[in-house]
């Protein structure tokens, strides 16, 4: 049994009810009689391969799990994949071949939302759906666009306010100091964390604001310890992370907890190796939007499946799960829409999903106002070795932030 479950007797009558209507369906790009074709996306070259290359190998995985069990009402789903570099020409490069030249069902990919941005006037253009693989950035599901659903591992409003949350209930911090990027990211983050510990009866004590490709954060961390914080929130990408949590133990900061967001730290054990000095790891944390660590059997199955699927790959990091949700979204969808697939019947359906699995730590849902997948987040320990899931899901409250 795999996570598909029991579905012969309702497939085999799907397949039947297909072979009767096929032949009145109207053409729809990327869907003949036996093929839903999707196109995929994400940086498999270059600085952030790591957001890439695993959670696509995931997301095939799911894709060649329902071929295996007789596809989608009879419909086999094929995968054209490109590389976008996370940056915004060549993913634009990629998504228009994607979508002109292979002629995609819909699209499936984007880890970087600054490069997924640039693509905006194409897909709302074009009216393909685009599923995002990873990307957790808000400003291409704040507001809702038509064609665009995301946000499957939680948005920047979520990793701050439950932080924040997290600071001001289990660590009772009144003080909070944040360092963030100057960037979408850092200002959506920023936001929810302010709200969110003002709301609280907290104190936003410092506030930094450093560019992604920083390489020395001496003044900045210099500037929080003068503010004397309870907590310090960054919400770094995993170069300056590692910056921070190097620098916060030099200045002999760690009896002040150090809180990252969940894109600082794509696989512990390489962010600790990165970091290399186990006193910066004394009292940190971090957030995950996954049960994989807080439940061993979901680990084991979900990796267990990923290493049969790929065995050239027998180790992967902790990010590979980051490909599983959105690709388990699409295929639930396309169940729904059973024979008549269409660009706007999948928007529609995907208006409505509501889909529970045991991986994520929230319900995945969506609406016609509401575009961003998942609200709820845990918060994890991380001494450079083990990593302890702290009690809870931290959810954000769908103001705080706005």
């Amino acid at each position: 049994m795999t996570w598909l479950g029991n579905v012969g007797t309702h497939l085999l009558a799907c397949v039947a009810a297909c072979a009767l209507a096929l032949p009145a369906m109207a053409a729809e790009p990327g869907v003949t009689d036996n093929e839903i074709v999707i196109g995929m996306f994400a940086p498999l070259s270059g600085p952030l391969i790591a957001y890439g290359i695993q959670p696509v190998n995931a997301a095939r995985m799911i894709y060649d799990d329902v071929n295996a069990h007789g596809g989608i009402a009879g419909r086999r789903v094929r995968v054209v994949v490109e590389d976008d570099k996370c940056t915004g020409s060549s993913l634009v490069a990629a998504i228009k071949k994607l979508v002109t030249i292979d002629h995609v069902f819909l699209l499936h990919g984007g880890s970087c939302t600054a490069a997924l941005a640039a693509a905006r006037e194409f897909v709302t253009r074009e009216h393909v759906p685009l599923v995002m693989l990873n990307a957790a950035g808000d400003s291409l599901v704040f507001p809702p666009q038509r064609e665009f659903f995301g946000s499957f591992q939680s948005t920047q409003r979520v990793y701050g306010a439950a932080l924040a949350e997290f600071a001001a209930g289990p660590l009772k911090a009144k003080r909070v100091a944040v360092i963030v990027h100057d960037d979408d990211y850092g200002k959506s983050n920023l936001a929810s964390v302010t709200a969110t510990t003002e709301r609280l009866g907290g104190k936003v004590v410092a506030v930094e604001r450093i560019p992604p490709s920083i390489t020395d954060v001496t003044a900045p961390l210099l500037n929080i310890r003068a503010a004397r914080p309870d907590v310090i929130i960054s919400g770094a990408y995993p170069a300056p992370a590692v910056l921070i949590a190097q620098k916060y133990a030099e200045y002999r900061m760690t009896a002040t907890p150090l809180l990252q967001s969940t894109q600082g730290i794509p696989t512990p054990s390489v962010f600790a190796k990165n970091v290399g000095d186990d006193t910066a790891l004394v009292n940190f944390y971090h957030t995950w939007a996954f049960n994989d660590i807080a439940e061993p059997a979901v680990h084991d199955r979900w990796y267990g499946m990923y290493r049969a699927a790929h065995p050239e790959d027998p180790d992967p990091g902790g990010f590979m799960v980051t490909g599983i949700p959105s690709a388990l979204a699409i295929v639930a969808t396309l169940r729904r829409l059973g024979c008549d697939v269409t660009r706007d019947g999948f928007v529609a359906a995907m208006d409505g999903l509501d889909l529970q699995t045991d991986l994520m730590a929230a319900p995945l849902r969506f609406g016609p106002d509401r575009h961003d997948a998942l609200r709820g987040v845990r918060v994890v320990r991380f001494d450079g070795r083990t990593q302890t899931v702290q009690p809870g899901v931290y959810s954000w409250n769908g103001q705080d932030g706005n």
